[in-house]
């Protein structure tokens, strides 16, 4: 179990350096969480997010990383990968900006089952640098049984300077097949 763990990390800390390395040439302020926030083209964002995921009684601990590209007309590219829990997660995205405020997107991940994602994110201006961040977000896993789990994001983000945010999210199942999420991250963009 250990040396099983041990391996994990060294896969994760490969990985999250050459996410870092294909990103490091650009800059950004936007983050790449549940906010609606769009990457421009040759933008990007790197994160990071220690979260608890609460189903049926049980906890479980992953690592989030988080990074982000801009790819032009409003749309953005990203990847996450939550390790140190019993399954890695590994997933990835394309969103889509309908305004300032709203954006969907959709992926595929593999976290015990592989499924797609689709999410609507909104992101409310609350104060100079602080916004409230929620949607609405779907899974499509296919386990043994079809499943599809519903959540309700809502978090707040902090911009605390030179390209830097504190965000805080949790994720509130709505159906049986989901689970409760709670995070707290950063993201910085460059």
């Amino acid at each position: 179990m250990f040396l099983q763990k041990m391996i994990k990390f060294i896969e994760m800390k490969r990985i999250l350096f050459v996410l870092m390395f294909l990103f490091v040439a650009a800059f950004s302020n936007a983050q790449v969480f549940n906010t609606s926030g769009i990457l421009k083209s040759g933008e990007a964002a790197i994160g990071f997010e220690p979260s608890m995921l609460v189903n049926g009684g049980t906890n479980e601990f992953l690592m989030f990383f988080h990074a982000g590209v801009g790819i032009g007309n409003n749309l953005d590219l990203g990847a996450k990968i939550g390790a140190f829990g019993d399954e890695t997660y590994y997933g990835g995205d394309v969103e889509f900006g309908i305004s300032r405020n709203l954006s969907l997107s959709a992926g595929m991940h593999h976290f015990y089952d592989f499924g797609f994602d689709g999410t609507a994110n909104v992101t409310v201006p609350l104060a100079s640098g602080t916004s409230l961040i929620t949607g609405l977000d779907m899974d499509i896993n296919f386990g043994d049984e079809t499943t599809i789990p519903l959540w309700v994001p809502i978090g707040i983000r902090v911009s605390i300077g030179n390209g830097w945010s504190l965000i805080m999210e949790a994720e509130i199942e709505l159906t049986d097949e989901a689970y409760h999420y709670f995070g707290i991250g950063m993201a910085y963009g460059f």
